[in-house]
């Protein structure tokens, strides 16, 4: 039996995939990388900007910018567009777990986006960033942060993930993974690609979310 469900942030609880791509692509032209929105829906969904960064740019390039001048701006620009996933919002409400979040973003972020959809008094203090830890998703340092944190075992812990990163971070640490499809950036076939890096479900959207949970729990 699960006692403890876990949901990523960005693209589970709020819409900002989709935003942060366009966000971000027209911020690197500025450094004169040119990629589409969609390429970066496709490979850098759920990584760090700094990650990001550090594929995209030579260490000479790196040497000569403001990683952290960077990434505050882009971090407004994205968190003063949030929106929540549709649906969402009623389906952590309804169900009867203690629940956290553990994310990428900056914990800043995280609460930024917790307060926005009004889930405050939901998850309190039960929120889990990657700066809490040495190694951000796709490594499972934080899933295993969170899960001490909260006094719970891995295996009793049932997570909610948009992201190949993620779902590799939480299968990594020993949790059960469910992959969410149901947000905007989301592209035909996500499902089929979470499913085959260790996902061991799928559902793609809050309404199927709730259901296959209230199974797997029942």
């Amino acid at each position: 039996m699960f006692k403890q469900l876990i949901f990523d942030c960005d693209g589970v609880l709020v819409d900002t995939e989709i935003i942060a791509a366009e966000v971000m692509t027209k911020a690197f032209t500025q450094f004169d990388i040119h990629i589409t929105v969609e390429e970066y829906l496709t490979t850098y969904t759920g990584k760090t900007i700094s990650s990001i960064f550090n594929s995209l740019l030579s260490p000479e390039q790196l040497q000569n910018i403001s990683l952290k001048d960077f990434t505050h701006q882009c971090d407004v620009d994205i968190y003063n567009q949030l929106r929540p996933v549709k649906g969402m919002q009623k389906v952590v409400r309804s169900l009867p777990f203690p629940k956290a979040v553990v994310s990428n973003s900056s914990l800043w972020q995280v609460k930024k986006a917790v307060k926005h959809i009004g889930l405050e008094d939901i998850f309190n203090e039960r929120l889990f960033s990657s700066e809490m830890v040495s190694n951000p998703k796709p490594f499972p340092d934080i899933y295993l942060h969170a899960a001490k944190n909260l006094g719970i075992s891995p295996e009793l812990c049932l997570v909610v993930e948009d992201s190949k990163s993620g779902v590799k971070a939480a299968v990594e640490a020993g949790m059960t993974v469910i992959g969410f499809t149901g947000a905007s950036h989301i592209r035909n076939g996500h499902g089929e690609i979470l499913l085959e890096i260790g996902a061991n479900h799928v559902a793609s959207s809050p309404e199927e979310l709730n259901a296959l949970i209230e199974k797997l729990t029942a």
